[in-house]
């Protein structure tokens, strides 16, 4: 039996998936993966998947884009580290308090979602801003970490796809193009108005943002939360308004410079740039500003500093080893056709009305699966729109369903970067922020079916 394009190429991925939310052994959990995608792919050569593994786990780790994102990944640790360690985030808080902008749960909440909303040229620096901007508050108001990476993930990516000035939208026009459409980018604009998911899951996060609903894990999560206090060393110190301006400064550079790296790596086009790029000298430069607002403005030393940085990478790496293992896991489903086996049970045979809810739930399965929204777009938008024209039926619906189902699964995976990242700059475990988001994007998600079966129901 051939295994690539087989339903057992989805064991890997979702016995990945399981053991790591049920034992929460997340690295073990992706590194079986792994093995386990190697065997079924050199099966029976048991030689040969040990050789494969090897090869596939040092491919993704000197690859030249992976190591920028390793770079950055590491350099947001030591970000966070100087921030924290450095004494300039205490006075950033204070200054947001005197101001009253974060000195409740429900402004602290609601600050973080409108910094999602506002920054979104590309998702993971939007995830990093809000994450690392509302982390110290959420500590100091006892808000759990977990709703913080929620709000922050459920903000960033929806955000990214509704207001499409950015890498998101030029690929997923890009795809669109590609297809027999007489406007693409008109086609593209009219799909966001049906891309039920997004709007959905922005929609939700602005509630609890401002309500604090809680339920499932989440509440149990809120009830460990207590209020922290600062250190007695930086509650003896008085506010410092320079160290407050440095960290704004040094957030406000990680957001402006990105789109300004995409536009000279692109030779003057920002959709051209390079992501991997910008962001790594986005979060380098804000390094190198906090490093020298807290040297200039609070005389931390050098040595302080430098401990600090070194710290926070290190707290930080064991989620640069669960991305590496989520990217390997990835590049293996791709090599034994997880995604067109997915793809292969649409059945166009079915009543009209079910083929939005169904192209959902399929982009759905394939991005929880292979932990990417854009593989997703890849794989989907292909196959949904030459199936609205032959049908006869407008292609912006189908191109939102197969959008939305590639947020929401992606949204929803614990090997997604995106999930991963959004646990990193919460300072939250992974799996925690996996099983306390999961029930509100399911709820999402359960919405968002009625809404196309709805919309099937009337229009086709």
């Amino acid at each position: 039996m051939s295994i690539e394009g087989s339903w057992l190429s989805l064991l890997p991925s979702l016995l990945a998936i399981a053991f790591a939310i049920a034992t929460r052994r997340v690295i073990l959990a992706l590194l079986g993966g792994v093995l386990l995608a190697n065997g079924l792919y050199h099966s029976p050569d048991i030689l040969g998947a040990a050789l494969g593994s090897v090869i596939s786990l040092s491919t993704t780790l000197v690859d030249t884009t992976n190591l920028q994102i390793w770079a950055f990944t590491l350099a947001i640790g030591a970000l966070f580290g100087v921030l924290e360690r450095g004494g300039s985030f205490a006075h950033f808080v204070r200054a947001l308090e005197k101001r009253q902008l974060a000195d409740s749960p429900r402004k602290a909440r609601m600050f973080t979602w409108l910094l999602g909303v506002v920054v979104f040229i590309e998702s993971n620096v939007s995830i990093m801003t809000s994450g690392t901007t509302s982390r110290p508050l959420y500590d100091r108001l006892g808000v759990s970490r977990e709703k913080l990476a929620y709000i922050i993930d459920s903000t960033c990516a929806p955000i990214c796809i509704l207001i499409p000035l950015n890498a998101w939208g030029a690929f997923n026009l890009g795809l669109i193009s590609a297809q027999d459409i007489a406007n693409p980018l008109l086609t593209f604009a009219q799909s966001l108005l049906f891309n039920f998911y997004a709007i959905l899951a922005l929609l939700l996060a602005l509630w609890v943002a401002w309500s604090g609903w809680s339920f499932g894990p989440m509440r149990k999560a809120d009830a460990r939360a207590v209020p922290q206090s600062l250190p007695e060393q930086q509650q003896a110190v008085s506010y410092n308004s320079g160290a407050a301006r440095g960290v704004g400064l040094s957030l406000l550079s990680m957001i402006v410079m990105v789109p300004v790296m995409l536009w000279l790596t692109g030779g003057g086009s920002i959709v051209q740039g390079s992501g991997t790029t910008s962001v790594l000298t986005a979060v380098l430069l804000a390094l190198t500003i906090a490093t020298l607002s807290s040297r200039l403005t609070l005389s931390t030393s050098w040595s302080v500093l430098a401990l600090a940085a070194l710290n926070g990478a290190r707290r930080i790496l064991p989620l640069a080893v669960i991305l590496w293992l989520a990217m390997a896991l990835g590049d293996m489903t791709r090599m034994l056709g997880t995604a067109d086996y997915i793809t292969s049970l649409l059945d166009g045979s079915m009543p009209l009305w079910l083929l939005l809810p169904l192209i959902f739930i399929l982009s759905a399965i394939t991005a929880f699966a292979i932990g990417s929204s854009w593989g997703t777009f890849a794989i989907m938008l292909p196959l949904a729109i030459p199936l609205a024209l032959s049908l006869g039926l407008p292609p912006a619906p189908f191109i939102a369903a197969a959008i939305s189902g590639g947020i929401f699964g992606d949204h929803s995976s614990p090997i997604s970067d995106t999930t991963i990242i959004a646990s990193l700059a919460a300072g939250t475990e992974h799996i925690d922020h996996v099983r306390t988001q999961l029930p509100y994007a399911l709820l999402a998600a359960f919405l968002t079916v009625i809404l196309y079966s709805l919309y099937g129901v009337m229009t086709f």
